[in-house]
């Protein structure tokens, strides 16, 4: 019974270090730029703070919580840039000063 438990835990532990690792993959892959429309906190994922941002092209909804103190910081009308296979996000204010904020492991 004991060693039952203990591979279950062994399974649950590598399957949860899978999904992160795929996470980071994804989210290291993304590449947007856009102007921040809506910060909001979204009710369907656990209330964590999300922005709309307005692309080229279409409106796209990301988690902001993934990012290290990006919520914070970052205004409606902000300009938002996620450089592909990076793992930070860069915001620019209208004044003409930006910042790097990276991805929380």
């Amino acid at each position: 019974m004991k060693n039952k438990f203990i591979i279950l835990i062994a399974f649950f532990l590598v399957s949860a270090c899978i999904r992160i690792d795929i996470g980071h993959k994804q989210a290291k892959e993304e590449y947007y730029k856009g102007k921040i429309i809506k910060i909001y906190r979204n009710d369907k994922q656990h209330y964590m703070y999300y922005f709309d941002i307005q692309t080229r092209y279409q409106i796209i909804s990301k988690n902001a919580e993934m990012w290290s103190e990006l919520w914070s910081n970052a205004q409606v009308g902000d300009s938002i840039i996620k450089p592909p296979d990076t793992l930070m996000i860069i915001i620019k204010k209208n004044d003409s000063t930006k910042r790097e904020f990276f991805y929380k492991f």
